[in-house]
């Protein structure tokens, strides 16, 4: 049953990949920040192991996995593996073209900036990434400049001006591209430093658990009457996943709120 408005606690809202869920604060003992975790062994695959939480050792679930996603250091990994794939790209692009001038040869890499690999990622990805929202924007004005070379350049070689449109591929490469690497490197740091996991303690019962998230985002109310069942479709998906949703006051956004029984019924850690 749904306490009173008056009465009723608020939620700690936090975020896993591209949800919003949240659990009711009043079993929320604390938040930490994730850090060393001991693996226990013939364990299910969302028990993470246990962290020492004062001198209790408490049991850890990844949330991730037991959504179905993968892990956060997984994920971190392949993006970084794609940033760094995309610096070689442009790397390789400047090389072609400078060959292509020399040999005069045509050239048959991606001139519109939007339409080679990174430019294709960029335009999708998220661009509110919290770990890459002050990075990623730096990167557009070098990138579509580093795209414009190909035309200028071959414009001058067409003319006979080839040592011009060296010189011009040499300059992108000292200044655009240079300035591309370095905000890739960027980028790959922020991923490789930045991303804490934390760990939200859980009361249940008489007993502590915690569960890993990407981030927490708020602790607030949720208005009574946004909250409803689980949709029978998504009920009927997800055998005994134990949540309502609710919908935040200010931005109407639609949060999976997780009952603790959700938790209580991952497997022991003895």
């Amino acid at each position: 049953m749904i306490a009173t408005r008056q009465t009723k606690l608020p939620f700690v809202i936090f975020q896993i990949k591209d949800g919003m869920y949240a659990v009711e604060a009043k079993n929320v003992r604390e938040i930490v920040r994730l850090t060393q975790v001991t693996s226990v062994a013939n364990t299910p695959p969302e028990i993470r192991g246990v962290i020492n939480l004062r001198g209790n050792l408490i049991r850890l679930i990844d949330l991730r996995v037991k959504l179905g996603l993968p892990t956060l250091r997984a994920e971190m990994e392949e993006l970084i593996k794609l940033l760094r794939d995309r610096e070689q790209d442009h790397r390789n692009w400047l090389t072609e073209l400078e060959a292509c001038v020399r040999e005069r040869r045509p050239f048959g890499m991606a001139r519109d900036p939007h339409k080679c690999k990174f430019g294709l990622w960029y335009d999708r990805y998220r661009k509110e990434d919290r770990l890459l929202r002050m990075t990623l924007p730096s990167m557009d004005a070098p990138h579509k400049a580093i795209h414009a070379t190909a035309d200028e350049a071959i414009h001058r070689a067409e003319n006979g001006d080839t040592t011009g449109a060296l010189e011009l591929i040499s300059a992108r490469r000292n200044l655009e591209l240079a300035a591309l690497i370095e905000l890739f490197e960027e980028a790959r740091r922020r991923l490789g430093e930045e991303h804490r996991e934390v760990a939200v303690v859980l009361s249940c019962g008489k007993d502590l658990l915690a569960f890993s998230v990407d981030h927490v985002e708020a602790t607030e109310h949720i208005p009574e009457e946004s909250i409803e069942p689980m949709p029978p479709a998504l009920v009927d998906l997800n055998a005994g996943f134990h949540c309502r949703v609710g919908k935040r006051l200010k931005t109407n956004q639609t949060i999976l709120l997780l009952s603790d029984k959700y938790f209580s019924n991952s497997g022991t850690v003895n």
